[in-house]
């Protein structure tokens, strides 16, 4: 198993004959077997998450199929084009996916293929604003952890969350919640733009120290 942070919330998982392609707008693909099944997901339609770029990989890859919430690209329609729904189970070409709702915009992924499970948040976090009213604050916070609720049973190979560092010192609240609720083995913070140096800083809070050993910050790892 490959797994390449591209840029922001861009990912590709690389598994022995298939790849999983997340949130895909900037930078460059990592180079793989173009024999090999390619499931390219957006979680919602913001500009930092999805781009008509990924529409050029049809003509790459042969064995490609496409899995976008409901709301992007509702015009692109194909028998490998799925838009999915929150809530619902999909089994697509010998994989599961599961969508489950944000609290921002879209979906965030659970799938599984070759007996590995993973998570992408997109844009669900804890999106606590120093700048916003509590009750604001406090809906984020309750639909993250109601969704979360839903996938705690799963034991996670890798899970990509949010470490926005706009949300200042609450940045690293979503990882924190995550990880003392769900098993997860490696987990890849994202959503930070060219701000890494800051990204970094935050997981310096000593909430993490039991998950430290978990967290990966890098480009790509091979496990």
């Amino acid at each position: 198993m490959k797994i390449t942070h591209i840029y922001h919330s861009g990912f590709v998982i690389e598994l022995e004959s298939t790849v999983l392609i997340f949130d895909w707008y900037s930078g460059e693909l990592p180079d793989f077997d173009p024999g090999k099944k390619v499931f390219v997901f957006v979680t919602h339609g913001h500009a930092d998450h999805y781009s008509s770029r990924i529409w050029t990989l049809r003509g790459m890859y042969q064995n490609i199929c496409y899995i976008l919430d409901c709301c992007t690209a509702p015009e692109q329609k194909g028998d490998n084009i799925f838009h999915v729904q929150p809530g619902r189970h999909y089994r697509i070409r010998n994989t599961l996916v599961y969508a489950i709702r944000s609290n921002d915009e879209g979906v965030a992924y659970v799938v599984s293929a070759e007996g590995y499970n993973f998570f992408h948040a997109g844009d669900l976090n804890i999106w606590h604003w120093k700048d916003s009213q509590d009750d604001q604050n406090a809906y984020s916070l309750k639909i993250f952890r109601r969704q979360i609720e839903k996938i705690s049973s799963w034991c996670f190979d890798a899970a990509m969350i949010p470490l926005d560092p706009r949300l200042e010192d609450n940045a690293p609240n979503a990882i924190i919640e995550f990880m003392s609720t769900v098993e997860c083995r490696h987990l890849f913070p994202m959503h930070y733009w060219n701000r890494r140096e800051e990204a970094a800083g935050y997981l310096k809070d000593t909430r993490l120290d039991p998950y430290r050993d978990h967290i990966c910050f890098l480009r790509k790892i091979e496990v």
